[in-house]
Parts: C-alpha cells; sequence; structure tokens
C-alpha cells in the first residue's frame, strides 16, 4: 500500500461517515419542518423532553460533527498531490457547511420560502457532494479507472429534476398545479425506470450496478409512499427522506461507473 492509497481510504472513510451525518441532518431537518406538527404538542412545544427535542438533538450534534468532517476532508485534500478537482470539492463541501448553517439560524421560528428552498437545495447538494467524494476515493482504492460511463448520470439527473420540482413545491414558491406535481412524480418514476434497467444492463460497469439496485429501491419505496401512503405530514417526511436515500447511491453509481478495472485490482490486492 503507497501513501496515496492511505489518503484515499482515509478521504473515502472520513467523507463516507460525513455522507452518513449529513442524511441524519437532512432526514431531521424534514421531520422538524414538516412531522413536528404532529407530534401533539402545543404550540409552546411541550413541557417534558419529547420525540421533537430528541430529534431537534439529533440534527444539532450531526450538525456539528458534518462541520468537523468537511475540516479533515479538506485537509485530507489537500495532502492528496495533483488533484485540483478533489481540492475544489473540499472548499465546496466547507462553503456548503457554512453557508447551511447560516440559513439553519435565519430558518428558525417562521421561515420563509425562499430560505426553506435553500436549506433543503442546500442540504441535498452536500449530501451529494460529500457522497460523490467518498466513493470517488472509494473507487481510487480499489483501482477502479477509465472514462466514467454516462448512463448513470441518466438517473442523477431525472433524480435531480424530481427533487427540484419537489423542493420548489415544498417551499411554496411554486404553487401546488397539476403540471408542477406531474414533472415531480414523473422524474421520479422515469429515475426508478432507468435505475432499474441500467441496474440489469449488461453494458453497465459492473461497479455500478449495486448503487443502481439501492437507488432504484429508495424510488419505488418512494413512490409507493407518495401514492398509496396515508396522508398526513409523516409520509410527505418519509417520501423525503426516501428521495435523499436515492440520491446517494444515484452518486455513488455515478462515481464508481468506470469502464474498466486496473490490472492490480482484477488480480487482487
Amino acid at each position: 500500500m503507497t501513501a496515496q492509497d492511505g489518503l484515499d481510504g482515509s478521504l473515502a472513510r472520513t467523507a463516507g461517515i460525513g455522507t452518513a451525518l449529513v442524511f441524519v441532518v437532512v432526514a431531521s431537518s424534514a421531520w422538524l419542518r414538516l412531522a413536528a406538527g404532529d407530534s401533539g404538542c402545543p404550540p409552546g412545544g411541550c413541557e417534558a423532553f419529547a420525540l421533537a427535542d430528541a430529534v431537534r438533538l439529533a440534527h444539532r450534534v450531526a450538525a456539528m460533527a458534518v462541520a468537523v468532517l468537511a475540516l479533515l476532508v479538506v485537509a485530507i485534500a489537500w495532502r492528496v498531490p495533483s488533484r485540483p478537482v478533489l481540492r475544489l470539492a473540499a472548499v465546496a463541501l466547507l462553503g456548503l457547511v457554512s453557508a447551511l448553517s447560516v440559513i439553519g439560524r435565519a430558518s428558525a421560528g417562521n421561515p420563509s420560502g425562499p430560505v426553506v428552498l435553500a436549506n433543503l437545495m442546500g442540504g441535498l447538494g452536500l449530501l451529494a457532494l460529500v457522497a460523490a467524494v467518498a466513493s470517488d476515493a472509494w473507487a481510487r482504492t480499489r483501482r477502479l479507472e477509465g472514462p466514467l460511463a454516462w448512463s448513470p448520470f441518466v438517473v442523477l439527473v431525472l433524480a435531480a429534476i424530481a427533487i427540484a420540482a419537489g423542493a420548489l413545491l415544498a417551499s411554496g414558491i411554486v404553487p401546488p398545479s397539476p403540471a408542477a406535481t406531474a414533472l415531480h412524480r414523473v422524474a421520479g418514476w422515469f429515475a426508478m425506470l432507468a435505475s432499474i434497467f441500467l441496474a440489469t444492463s449488461g453494458r453497465t460497469p459492473p461497479a455500478a450496478r449495486g448503487p443502481l439496485r439501492l437507488a432504484a429501491g429508495a424510488f419505488a419505496l418512494s413512490a409507493v409512499v407518495a401514492l398509496a401512503g396515508p396522508a398526513g405530514e409523516l409520509s410527505r417526511w418519509l417520501h423525503n427522506v426516501l428521495s435523499a436515500a436515492a440520491l446517494v447511491p444515484a452518486v455513488a453509481a455515478c462515481a464508481l461507473g468506470r469502464r474498466q478495472a486496473a490490472p492490480q485490482a482484477r488480480q487482487g490486492r
């Protein structure tokens, strides 16, 4: 194992933990925005320690841990030689964490539509970015090389369209309408179908097929909740969480979709 392998391994582990923590932040933020209204507490809050307090605590602890890990990612990225794109991604990661901390303070109380939209898209953008850093570093530790396949990016683009349309509807910036709702749902359905097709296609790079299966499962569950789930904020929260869960393997499939493996990886390390 070379020093480069060690740095890539450290980066993959650090960014992987960061991905899990950002997911906790996104899920808890959505719960506080959507499902807290179904908690049974009065507007002033519950007198005893309630579920809302536990979720809020988890959100704050995870957010602080993400900030620390973002600094670690930047430090590791600057030790990796000749990788300007990685350094740019690390700086963007730290910038998003800083921006979201400011937006989080602004969204306390009664946030406006633009603040809600920035919080939603910023959190999901952060989730996608840290997942991409982790997946790329892991691919390098496995010595996957060659040009990236374009096919997994179809799933990612469709997922991005569905998520953006959903965020615009959730923030209230775009009023609910049949056209906007149809765009959100149809893009999600096509992302699910594309994930299933590519996961079973022999032309898809082998390393990308597992993440595509996970993405297809998350998209399918999200569609079931949206169409057959009981009406209410908890169902909306679960739909949002499943959409975020689908985003991670979709990003991983793009990063792992190398067309070939280096001889060292094929022979075993």
